[in-house]
């Protein structure tokens, strides 16, 4: 291999060189909007789907209506993300992350298909008796007060 370049090579460099200076506005735009999106976490969060793409849309196909669901919240939170500025996507991801924590390491599909009945006023002030129901009732009592700081619109 000669230390010097081919006059192709020279051509096809010339060329490259070229189109980065005609569209350096265009590039900077499209590295900022990736920069943004790695800082904000959402390119990680793309980036696990791409990883596990196959897995993922193997399941989803299983069940059509989970895919129906997936699809109508994937459209509404892409409008909604257009709304907020990056800390709310922060605040938001980092939210969303501690929910799904918390009932991935606890939650089991029966729990959901097969509740304990609560019966009568006896048996609701029995259930608010159990520290894992009042820690319960304190997360969704803030998830309710955040939704109601929120401006009518």
């Amino acid at each position: 291999m000669s230390a010097q370049a081919s006059p192709q090579a020279e051509q096809k460099l010339a060329e490259l060189l070229k189109t980065l200076t005609e569209h350096a506005d265009e590039l900077q735009s499209l590295l900022d909007q990736l920069l943004e999106l790695k800082r904000s976490g959402v390119l990680d969060a793309m980036m696990i789907v791409v990883n596990r793409f196959e897995e993922l849309i193997h399941y989803l196909f299983q069940d059509p209506a989970l895919f129906r669901l997936l699809s109508i919240g994937v459209d509404g939170t892409l409008g909604a993300m257009s709304k907020l500025e990056t800390p709310d996507i922060l605040n938001m991801k980092a939210t969303m992350q501690e929910l799904v924590v918390r009932l991935g390491k606890n939650a089991s599909p029966d729990q959901i298909a097969n509740p304990k009945p609560v019966k009568g006023i006896w048996g609701l002030l029995s259930a608010l008796n159990d520290p894992d129901v009042q820690r319960g009732l304190g997360v969704a009592f803030a998830l309710l007060k955040m939704l109601g700081k929120q401006p009518q619109q």
